[in-house]
């Protein structure tokens, strides 16, 4: 596998300082989440926005300035650079976490965890569980899926920096926190105990996002503005040619023609691949419109 500056060898990597924190493309937002040392940040999102798959671009732009990471989500990126680790599981569990993290990933201990829509985690068995008898433990309150939500990502062992996103069907209301808007068990709301800070996105326009922070040792939330560019949309075939014309190079529109001309209309994984390499190039083109590229200073 090559990474966009060439054949990738473990060994070219530069040594980093664990203390500096993990870099965003975005310095606003590097600025804001600070993923440093034993944090563990949370980000609530909306369904279908460009920031929706924050976790997944920030897991991949790590890894390809030369941080190994390890990234828990519902499916794989379409480029996975060879210092990032995919899991897809569909219900992970903190010990399952665990257990890939305390290996190596080719030759390198993990530097950044990334759990993607994190409220996919499922419970490891109590221990209690096995002892736990209806009649003589009357005082007994099983744990709810809220506080078994908050005892995974607890149980997460890392000394490393962390990220969590969970994404919320409508947009979210950044003028009031999230506790005042959701439910005390809605995984947003369980964020607010398992990591800090907790920022909410909420898209203002088509190049900003306005970021709430909520963060227990401040004396109340901030409100920031984040530079994040806007993606067109792309839910048809129509919508994905206007975006490749508008936004991709001169030829990309007819690849993607001769790439779903050459397809069996019955292979419906093979279509769903080709538009996910189609619609990530534009998603990158439209990104370094402000965005920089991790390879600038090449």
């Amino acid at each position: 596998m090559t990474s966009a500056t060439g054949p990738f060898d473990e060994r070219s990597q530069p040594s980093r300082d664990p203390r500096e924190p993990i870099p965003t493309p975005w310095e606003s937002f590097s600025a804001v989440a600070e993923l440093v040392h034993r944090r563990k940040v949370g980000v609530v999102v909306e369904l279908g926005t460009p920031e929706a798959s924050l976790g997944t671009d920030l897991a991949v732009y790590a890894a390809e300035v030369g941080i190994p990471t390890l990234l828990c989500a519902p499916r794989r990126p379409p480029h996975v650079p060879p210092l990032l680790m995919v899991d897809t599981d569909a219900r992970p569990t903190a010990s399952r976490v665990n257990e890939h993290l305390q290996a190596h990933h080719r030759g390198r201990e993990f530097e950044f965890l990334v759990v993607e829509h994190y409220d996919r985690m499922s419970p490891d068995e109590h221990p209690y569980a096995e002892r736990y008898d209806p009649i003589d433990d009357l005082d007994h309150e099983p744990l709810t899926p809220a506080d078994e939500l908050l005892r995974s990502v607890q149980l997460i062992r890392t000394s490393f920096p962390s990220l969590f996103t969970t994404a919320l069907p409508s947009t979210p209301d950044t003028s009031r926190s999230l506790l005042q808007t959701l439910d005390i068990d809605h995984p947003a709301s369980v964020l607010t105990d398992a990591c800090k800070p907790v920022l909410t996105l909420h898209r203002t326009d088509l190049r900003t996002v306005q970021a709430r922070i909520e963060l227990s040792s401040h004396p109340g939330p901030q409100l920031v503005t984040l530079p994040w560019p806007t993606i067109p949309a792309m839910r048809t075939l129509a919508e994905l040619r206007q975006a490749l014309t508008a936004h991709g190079a001169a030829d990309d529109r007819v690849l993607l023609d001769a790439d779903i001309d050459g397809v069996d209309l019955d292979d419906l994984d093979r279509i769903r691949g080709i538009v996910r390499v189609h619609r990530q190039r534009v998603i990158q083109k439209a990104a370094t419109a402000i965005l920089p590229s991790p390879h600038a200073d090449e």
